[in-house]
């Protein structure tokens, strides 16, 4: 090989390399692109399986890489036959020393640059939940890996944490609604004070009224705005607002525990719209409207339905919540050092099985005090020899798919039709407010939190017992009857 065969054919091999590097570099980009949308196709399939097929056409497009590979060992080949030649010629190898040398540089260089993806595609991915979620993975299928995991937790028998999850389940989709179903990174945290603003305009109770059938909850918001003021539907309360907004950065707080990089949309402080209806501080039940009830409630013709006339009554002299009320059953009546009290620590006993009693805080898991007045007006005598199924006291609210909410729409009509109730504010629930008032009259805080189920204010206040002692419930049942309430109605029937 001459010297002027070398050298022109050192001048095209380097002006081929150059070329190669060119490609080369550009190749490593459409790698890169098509390593991406390879992996996004694989989420794709997995949270949306009717987009199978897309992983498969991307993978076509590897091909190119092979060949390249193959282009390149050719290179390599020549290179080094030219090598050879150049070695037998010492002259020749001197002269020519640094272009031989600029040309295997170059080759190595390239050969690395694009064996470098080569090899990225032949490194399998490295094993992944396929719950993980990633800044373009939509909230819907974030926040539903979220939801599903903390209902797996959950003690399907719970109803108070049951109850949780469908407000938790009912935010959610009021945000995606409000704010759109987009990906993670979309996300800022002025959307909350977004979301805030439409729900305080969104009315109440808005199922019941036709004129907001198949509206989102903006349209709903603007629809009710636009109604004459006679007209106008009231809106959803601060306490719902701030409600949602809480159980939304719940959620949220958890997706982003799991993708780094999403703004903190938990700590942001939204203000309250004002539209959003002013807070209502629920008071004791007036005591003239407590004697037109249970003058109502003892009449005959209520008593035909005893699972609704006593509940005034025991609500009053307990200080229980309707929903313990709803579940009580006649075996909950026991007997502790020769007082009756009814225990609800006990599970519920349904059909033979023991079913974990629906409670609203830890401290609710108590014994309650029987005042002598439910012996004296019947109910004790009533709900010992109760036939119902399974022994339920207020059995027939069993029959509802959500019995508290059955008994609670029951008694807020019939506060209605008695002309005594007030929207939030004078409710069956006032009844608690006037028990717990009752007992703190005459036994003291202490006694009256571990009565009625409220939590124990202060470290102080923590140790001891948590629930009522023996003599304690004594001390209960000494207690005079509630000042100008009048029970006779259920003493003379």
């Amino acid at each position: 090989m001459t010297r002027d065969v070398l050298t022109s054919t050192l001048a095209a091999l380097s002006a081929e390399l150059a070329d190669a590097k060119r490609q080369a570099s550009s190749l490593n980009i459409q790698m890169a692109r098509l390593r991406a949308a390879r992996r996004e196709a694989f989420y794709e399939e997995q949270e949306q399986p009717e987009n199978a097929g897309r992983l498969q056409q991307l993978s076509a497009h590897v091909g190119p890489l092979n060949e390249r590979k193959k282009q390149l060992g050719a290179l390599q080949e020549r290179l080094g036959r030219i090598g050879q030649a150049l070695a037998s010629d010492k002259t020749a190898w001197e002269a020519e020393r640094a272009t031989y040398e600029s040309v295997v540089g170059i080759l190595g260089r390239v050969e690395r640059q694009i064996a470098a993806p080569a090899m990225a595609e032949l490194v399998p991915e490295p094993e992944t939940d396929e719950r993980a979620s990633k800044p373009t993975t939509l909230l819907s299928v974030a926040g539903r890996a979220i939801l599903d995991a903390r209902k797996a937790a959950l003690n399907p028998g719970d109803k108070k944490a049951s109850r949780y999850e469908e407000r938790l389940e009912t935010s959610f989709a009021a945000f995606l609604d409000v704010v759109g179903d987009k990906p993670l990174s979309y996300y800022l945290p002025l959307h909350m004070q977004d979301f805030a603003t439409v729900l305080a305009r969104v009315p109440t109770n808005r199922s019941k009224f036709k004129i907001f059938d198949g509206l989102s909850l903006k349209e709903m918001g603007e629809k009710n705005a636009n109604l004459p003021l006679d007209q106008r539907k009231p809106c959803l309360a601060e306490t719902t607002v701030a409600s949602s907004l809480s159980e939304v950065k719940n959620i949220w707080s958890r997706v982003a525990a799991g993708v780094p990089g999403l703004r903190d949309m938990a700590a942001y402080r939204v203000t309250m719209p004002k539209d959003a209806e002013a807070s209502i501080d629920r008071e004791p039940l007036a005591v003239n409207s407590v004697n037109i009830w249970f003058r109502d409630a003892a009449l005959p013709k209520r008593m035909k339905k005893p699972h609704k006339a006593w509940l005034p009554l025991v609500g009053y002299l307990t200080g229980m919540r309707l929903a313990e009320l709803v579940y009580l059953q006649k075996t909950d009546i026991v007997d502790i050092d020769g007082n009756q009290i009814f225990d609800l620590r006990r599970p519920l006993l349904i059909k033979g099985e023991e079913i974990d009693r629906p409670l609203k805080t830890k401290t609710s898991k108590r014994i309650v005090a029987i005042h002598p007045l439910l012996h004296e007006c019947g109910f004790i005598d009533y709900a010992k020899n109760v036939r119902t199924p399974d022994g339920f006291v207020f059995g027939h609210f069993q029959n509802a798919d959500d019995p508290p909410d059955a008994a609670g729409k029951q008694m807020a009509n019939w506060m209605q039709d008695l002309g005594i109730h007030e929207r939030q504010r004078q409710v069956f629930h006032s009844l608690r407010h006037s028990a717990k008032d009752w007992f703190r009259d005459h036994v003291g805080e202490r006694l009256a939190d571990k009565q009625c189920g409220h939590a124990l204010n202060g470290v102080s206040a923590r140790y001891g017992a948590k629930i009522l002692k023996p003599a304690e419930v004594r001390k209960i049942m000494a207690m005079p009857a509630p000042d100008d309430v009048d029970f006779s109605p259920f003493l003379t029937m």
